[in-house]
């Protein structure tokens, strides 16, 4: 008989040791959202990319500057674009998500308003990916100019992908403290 409860007890063994090193992943997603928001702010002020024209004249582009540059040359809503997909909606998340995060063990009826409007802003965060993205396609197609990506669009890409994980589990732990409640 010793024999059959032995299979359970490496089973919860290894249940518990999983469930234990979850919990401390879990507690984690904290740093993660620091990590990423370090990494959207450095982003933003890091060149994403060089355009050189002509050869001669070259341009050390970040996400700021270009916005800079947008507003000196009256691409008003391609500056408001940029500056709500890019800046507002991601900060919004950002911390949104720290604050579901921070509430996961004692949830009420304010976390899943929370966890909305965390999830409203996640469906727009792969957003900004793209329109630094199309800015790189549209400069590359250009016949006078070259571009060069620089460590400023993976820093930034890598903010958002970090930032969509951790947004994933919090949300994930979220509906399943929401779920226990009811």
């Amino acid at each position: 008989m010793d024999s059959e409860k032995q299979p359970e007890t490496v089973l919860e063994t290894d249940e518990t040791a999983f469930e234990t090193s979850s919990a401390l992943a879990d507690r984690l997603l904290g740093l993660l959202l620091l990590i990423s928001s370090v990494l959207l702010v450095a982003g933003w002020f890091m060149p994403v990319m060089t355009v050189r024209t002509l050869l001669v004249f070259y341009d050390e582009v970040s996400i700021i500057q270009g916005t800079l540059r947008m507003i000196e040359s009256g691409d008003y809503l391609l500056v408001a674009i940029i500056v709500v997909f890019t800046i507002i909606f991601p900060v919004c998340k950002l911390i949104l998500a720290f604050l579901v995060w921070r509430r996961l063990d004692r949830p009420h009826s304010g976390l899943g308003q929370a966890l909305r409007w965390v999830e409203l802003f996640s469906k727009w965060s792969m957003l900004d990916v793209f329109v630094v993205a199309l800015v790189v396609v549209i400069a590359k197609i250009s016949l006078v100019s070259d571009v060069t990506i620089h460590l400023g669009l993976y820093v930034f890409c890598g903010a958002v992908m970090l930032s969509m994980f951790a947004v994933w589990r919090i949300s994930h732990l979220a509906h399943r403290g929401l779920a226990k409640r009811v």
